[in-house]
This record gives C-alpha cells, structure tokens and sequence, in this order.
C-alpha cells in the first residue's frame, strides 16, 4: 500500500511536469514552428535525456562508486564500511512511475510527434538493460513485493493515459495550422480588396527587437489576414469540451471542411471515452468500499510444511536506519527463530539489532518493568513443529517417494 501511495504521487507529478506544464507554458504558435520554443524539439530533448542522460548516471553510477572505491576503504570501523558497500536505494513505485512517464509523454504528443512511439520504444529497451544492470551490480536489495502496483498501474494509470491520448489528440487536430490568423475574405468568399488597400506598396519589417529586417511588397490581390484564437485548450472564457468545431467563433472560423469532419469524431469519441473510463472508475470504487472481496486460493497444496521450506522467511517488524549495515528489529528476538529472518550479520547476533533491549535501558530511569516496556513493541510468536513428528514425517515423505519411484 506504501509503494502504490508513493507512485501515485510520483507519477502524478511526473505526468504533469513532463507533458501537460509543456503544453501550458509554450506559446500556442511555437507547437508546429521552428526554433527553440518549438515544442517538438522539446518533446525530443526529453526522450535524448532519457536514453542518454539518466542511463549512464544508473550505469556509471558516480556516487557508489565514490562510496565503495574512496569511502570505503578509509571508513574508521568494519560498519561503516558495510554502509559504504550497500548500494543505492531504490523503490519499486518510482521505476513504474518512470516508466509511465515515458508512455505518457509518448501518448500525449503521439497526434503531431508520431516519431515519439520509436523514441519510446528505443527509451524502453535501453532503460530495461540499464535497470537489470543496475539491479544486479549497483542497487540494494529491495524487499520483496507483490504484483499490486503493476496490477494497479495496468487497471487505472494506462487506462487514464489511453484517455488523456484521446483528449489531447482532439484538442491537437483542432488547432491546425496553428497559426492564430484567418484570412479576411468578402461575401463571395474571394480575398477582401478593401482591406488590403492601405498595405498595398513595398515596406520593411523590421522585427520587435531589432535583430532581423526583410522586405515585404503587397500587390493588388494578395490575401490578407487576421488575428483569430485557434486554441480550444482556452478559448475566449475558458476551455471548451469536447473540441468540436461547435465552439468556433462566426466569422472566425479556421478549420476547413475535412478538418471539422474529423475534429467532430475525434472530439466526441474522446469525450464518450473519457466518460466511460469515469463512470468505470466511479464503479469499481463504490464496489471497494460495499463489497468486501474473499480470498481464494491459488494453486494446490504440494504437501510441502512451511517449516520444511529451504527458503523460509516470515515478516518482521523492521526499522531501516543509514548508521547501521542491517535494519533495526522492532520486536522482541528472543521470541523469533533465526530462520524466519531474510538477513544475517555474519559478525553480530539479532539481539545487537533489538530496538526492545535499547528501549528498556532507555527507560530504566523512568522504573518501567520490562514486560511494560517490550509491550510498546510488536510481537511476533513462532511454534516449531515437533521434533519427533517433524523427522518421522520426513522419513514417511522419503518412503512414498521411494515407492513412487519403484512403482514407474
């Protein structure tokens, strides 16, 4: 539940600082035109960071190699040196948030920049390479998690990026050609003379800045334009949903034929999207909280005892701290079989980890008796089978084996 938190959060702020701030902060005709506030650049420059950037900082890894090649070696005690070799941490919900990022921005700007899919497949491929790399060779060990981050990112956040893709792209189509001018033109739909006669001669346009100058000459006949606002994302008030060539202002419209025939599909099919995946989502949460789910079981039962198992581990109550190579045990360990640890210090006992005996001396002063004091802590209690039985199911397992094996 922690690491799905985490990564709504992260991917939240992801999303939007990577895509929709982009949008919002670029100049409505810089999304198509040249030059540095050109938004497809931008959108190319985040994928190269990607790829480049944020791979060789995961390969190289400066800082664990700082830690494990200069720190390490002149650490003042064999703990502080295991501190050293640890690796970097690193959390299940920022890799996913990472990934969807990549998707998000591909899908938000697939309408006008189709290349991001290959760019996005290039980042994927490079990024899973990098991240086993990293995983195996440079990253601590993380704990071991189930699958209900990647189950809840395949059933809300792709299904919210599929909707975002579709409202995005309707919004794009309607802006072409993203130039905020319409051409002034007369009754009969032919350029308008009248317009155009204090303009008619030769002139020179010298810009806001003065750094480029060119030489215009207006003939007779030559078309005239006007300012228009061609973004529906903020259209006169406000935004306008679903874009649809509906919110066009009279005689300001700029979308031609074709082009409102499909903005007009584009426009309600996002809309009707948008809507389902609401009313979806709006279901499965009133479901959550009216009907409880059951457990059902997966899989058979092998006839294998827990106790038997090579790698048995159960959950521990742990508190991770940067001064110490291994967590700090938030219960009592006199009452916990080592087996049911996932770690072992080599040099101390679990009871050196004991938050439950540093407490006590804490707290001697204060004439707390122990058990009051162990009270404050988890508690965890293990039964081990019986010796007796446990070897004579052993030796009763080995003996059906044995005929099985006789018997083919």
């Amino acid at each position: 539940r922690l690491q799905t938190s985490m990564y709504v959060k992260i991917a939240a702020f992801r999303w939007i600082n990577t895509a929709i701030i982009v949008t919002m902060i670029t100049p409505f005709t810089s999304t198509l035109s040249s030059g540095s506030d050109n938004i497809l650049d931008g959108v190319c420059e985040i994928f190269l960071a990607e790829i480049v950037t944020s791979n060789c900082i995961k390969l190289f890894d400066p800082m664990g190699f700082i830690k494990r090649h200069y720190l390490a070696p002149r650490a003042g005690s064999q703990e502080e040196m295991n501190s050293y070799m640890r690796g970097e941490e690193w959390h299940l919900a920022e890799r996913y948030s990472s990934m969807t990022k990549i998707l998000f921005l591909t899908l938000w700007y697939c309408s006008i920049y189709p290349a991001g899919f290959f760019l996005c497949a290039v980042t994927l491929f490079i990024n899973y390479f990098a991240e086993r790399f990293s995983l195996m060779r440079s990253w601590r060990p993380a704990p071991r998690l189930g699958s209900h981050i990647s189950t809840f990112s395949r059933r809300y956040f792709f299904t919210m990026a599929i909707s975002a893709m579709a409202v995005a792209s309707s919004y794009t189509w309607a802006g072409f050609p993203y130039d905020n001018l319409c051409e002034n033109t007369n009754a009969d739909g032919n350029a308008d003379d009248d317009t155009l006669q204090d303009y008619i001669g030769s002139w020179n346009v010298i810009s806001i800045d003065d750094s480029r100058s060119v030489s215009v000459t207006v003939s007779q006949g030559d078309p005239s334009y006007r300012f228009c606002q061609q973004s529906l994302w903020y259209y006169g008030k406000g935004m306008n949903f679903p874009a649809i060539p509906y919110w066009q202002t009279e005689g300001d419209e700029w979308m031609t034929e074709e082009q409102e025939h499909l903005t007009s599909f584009y426009g309600w099919t996002s809309f009707a999207l948008l809507l389902a995946v609401c009313l979806w989502i709006l279901r499965r949460a009133v479901q959550t909280m009216i009907y409880r789910s059951h457990y059902a079981p997966c899989g058979e039962d092998q006839g294998i005892s827990f106790s038997n198992v090579a790698a048995i581990s159960s959950y521990v109550p742990e508190v991770k701290s940067d001064v110490f190579p291994y967590p700090l045990v938030a219960v009592d360990t006199d009452d916990v079989d080592e087996e049911l640890y996932e770690w072992k210090d080599p040099e101390k006992p679990y009871s050196y980890y004991d938050l439950t005996r540093d407490a006590n001396e804490i707290l001697k002063e204060k004439l707390l008796p122990e058990k009051e004091v162990k009270s404050l802590f988890s508690r965890i209690k293990h039964w081990p089978p019986n010796q007796d039985e446990y070897i004579s199911g052993q030796e009763v397992d080995l003996e059906e084996q044995y005929l099985e094996s006789k018997l083919c």
